[in-house]
């Protein structure tokens, strides 16, 4: 077996690419759709995860339960759909 470079890769992985264009334009499609949505996901996820850490510092810090209990939910809503998009992609079976 002989060595690629990344040069080499790159153009096979392009010479791929094109072909699969050419043979099965709805498989690349849908291909485009699932990143679309996992990008989305992940994007969700981030916010919610942020948003979440930001509720809990602001309730704790000025003793705002509410603003607590919103964080504390944002959170869980992330494990959520982190969990959601796991199952998803099919890298955690259903229990």
């Amino acid at each position: 077996m002989v060595p690629m470079d990344e040069d080499q890769v790159s153009r096979a992985i392009e010479d791929i690419e094109q072909g699969l264009r050419r043979e099965d334009p709805a498989l690349v499609q849908r291909l485009h759709h699932l990143q679309r949505r996992d990008d989305a996901a992940v994007l969700s996820i981030f916010v919610l995860l942020a948003a979440g850490a930001v509720l809990l510092a602001v309730g704790l810090a000025t003793l705002a339960w509410p603003l607590w209990a919103a964080g504390l939910a944002a959170l869980a809503a992330s494990v959520l759909v982190d969990g959601q998009r796991k199952r998803f992609l099919g890298r955690v079976p259903e229990p």
